[in-house]
């Protein structure tokens, strides 16, 4: 049967297992985009699980969201954010 477009891209980054209902597999990501709502969730999330590095073609991680409060939470999170990008940036050799 032919596949629709969202299997055949699974189908061309999976790195292990198989496409098959209810199996989990490991896909190649290609790019990444995330945002200060959701971004610094999954930096966090990858950290508190051990994962200290991830590999892609290109990432980005930008503030549009946040608003400037008077208390220091916005400024916290984008001094960890530009930590997170920092640190990405030495493990993948980037100037």
């Amino acid at each position: 049967m032919a596949q629709n477009i969202t299997q055949r891209l699974i189908q061309s980054h999976i790195v292990s297992g198989e496409m098959t209902v209810g199996n989990e597999i490991g896909l190649k990501i290609d790019q990444t985009l995330m945002q200060d709502a959701t971004g610094t969730m999954v930096m966090l999330e990858l950290e508190a699980v051990g994962i200290d590095q991830a590999k892609t073609e290109a990432s980005a991680q930008y503030v549009d969201h946040n608003i400037i409060q008077v208390d220091n939470k916005n400024a916290d999170e984008h001094l960890f954010l530009e930590s997170a990008v920092q640190s990405v940036r030495r493990n993948r050799h980037v100037s």
